[in-house]
């Protein structure tokens, strides 16, 4: 009993305040970043050396928010990984604020349905892209199509719609929230509340932990998010806690979705772009999630590192930006 619950570590390295900081040697002028950083109980005073002469203030202020990049912490994704995500999450601001309202809404209904077709669809769902977003957009139920599948992409939407206005924090109330969406009008009886019962992973040979140590799996679950929130890079942080979330897989059915849209909860409130997982890496992407069963995240993270990057490689055109 209790299998499974071995917390990822990180050892802390906490920075404060940087400023800039121009040092007059021999008539000429040196510019530093000076930070105090404090590694376990010791703190000391730190520089970086950014250039000679005087520098203009936007590339002073580009110097400092690329350095509090870098404090980051990314435990798998290299620095220029890191850097990429940032570029991409940049560029992503630009073309919601050239696009406007409208431009918004047409994104939002072109991702999130893509997003609620793919989600649905790696969990054995066969409704078409085209099916789901008649379902979902116009509120059309496609011939031929079951009850409990429209049930499903109309579920998902609605979890969307939900997070999008919620404001709060991660916490177990919301996971269940979340979940009551999944199965909603499918399982009742079920929906938004944690399994009683062992489950197996068809096709795997990973054992979730028993029924009963499910709520303190979960509640160490966001323990271990509020330690680590601040010391994380956002990206891995939030791949790793719907890693975990599976792993721990606290329901009788609907687990995936929901990790996937915690991911995404918890990307979106750190303001970086939202992530696609396609169907058609289903295979690829499951590869990823047994080995983050035993606390591996590293496959995971360049996984959705690649996803990213498939997902907003229209901002390469600069007509997107």
């Amino acid at each position: 009993m209790g299998t499974n619950r071995k917390i990822y570590k990180y050892v802390p390295i906490t920075i404060t305040m940087v400023y800039h900081e121009i040092r007059k040697l021999k008539g000429k002028l040196y510019n530093y970043l000076i930070y105090n950083i404090r590694e376990g109980k010791k703190w000391k005073k730190a520089s970086r050396y950014i250039g000679e002469g005087t520098l203009p203030e936007a590339t002073i202020k580009k110097e400092i928010e690329k350095f509090k990049i870098e404090l980051k912490k990314a435990e798998y994704l290299s620095k220029e990984q890191v850097l990429e995500i940032e570029n991409t999450r940049k560029k992503f601001d630009s073309y919601l604020r050239k696009s406007g309202k409208i431009g918004i809404e047409k994104f939002d209904e072109w991702f999130f349905t893509e997003l609620t077709y793919n989600s649905n669809a790696i969990e054995g769902n066969t409704l078409s892209l085209e099916d789901t977003s008649l379902i979902i957009n116009e509120n059309i139920a496609p011939k031929g199509a079951s009850l409990r599948e429209i049930h499903e992409a109309k579920n998902h939407k609605e979890a969307i719609e939900f997070l999008k206005i919620y404001k709060g924090e991660l916490n177990e109330r919301l996971i269940l929230k979340i979940h009551s969406f999944i199965l909603r009008n499918i399982a009742d009886s079920f929906a938004g509340k944690y399994r009683r019962t062992e489950v197996r992973i068809r096709g795997a040979e990973f054992k979730p932990p028993y029924a009963d140590v499910v709520p303190l799996l979960v509640t160490e679950l966001i323990r271990w998010y509020k330690e680590n929130k601040k010391k994380l890079h956002p990206f891995e942080l939030a791949a790793i806690v719907s890693a975990k979330l599976v792993t721990i897989h606290p329901f009788i059915d609907g687990n995936g979705r929901v990790s996937r849209l915690v991911m995404n909860f918890l990307l979106k409130k750190a303001k970086y772009p939202e992530i696609n997982i396609y169907v058609r890496e289903r295979g690829r992407y499951l590869d990823c999630i047994k080995e983050a069963n035993h606390e591996n995240y590293k496959p995971l993270a360049f996984f959705l590192f690649d996803t990213l990057k498939k997902n907003y490689s229209f901002l390469s055109d600069k007509r997107a930006v």
